[in-house]
């Protein structure tokens, strides 16, 4: 089973919000009402640093993932920078899933570990993927989550 996984709309849309409510915090707090507020200057970088982290994560949720789980429950994940990538690509590298993996009926949310220890999490939302390739990726993620006995099991929600 092979998946290309796009980046979400719906998650980059969220992230651009929240960056334009911390915003306009931070403008409330700095210009407008510095008075009514204690620490204005404080409140207003605070608002203002996480407006800017919001949009840092905005512009780094444009890579776009494939993930190839073989017949023997191998993963292998290939992250692409451009949005219209080659899809015949390299195999990727050899990971594994940690039991930090979630599974929900609307959402994905993959913590995966290659073999130099690195960690990665990958969002797999609803609209990542075709309705088809995403029930056959849940089925093939749930399977390889049953299959191997963990200490901390994966939450998975039905």
């Amino acid at each position: 089973m092979s998946a290309r996984i796009a980046p979400s709309r719906r998650l980059r849309a969220a992230l651009l919000l929240f960056a334009l409510a911390q915003l306009c915090a931070a403008f409330s707090i700095g210009i407008l009402l510095p008075e009514r507020v204690a620490g204005a200057p404080f409140c207003a970088a605070f608002f203002l640093l996480t407006a800017l982290c919001s949009v840092h994560g905005w512009a780094g949720a444009t890579k776009t993932h494939r993930i190839d789980v073989s017949g023997t429950g191998t993963l292998h994940l290939t992250v692409k920078q451009e949005m219209e990538a080659d899809p015949v690509a390299s195999a990727g590298t050899v990971v594994t899933l940690l039991p930090a993996t979630l599974i929900w009926p609307s959402m994905l949310l993959l913590h995966l570990a290659d073999g130099d220890g690195r960690r990665h999490t990958v969002p797999v939302l609803r609209d990542s993927l075709a309705p088809a390739e995403y029930r056959a990726l849940r089925v093939a993620i749930g399977t390889l989550c049953r299959r191997h006995e963990r200490a901390a099991p994966t939450i998975e929600i039905l």
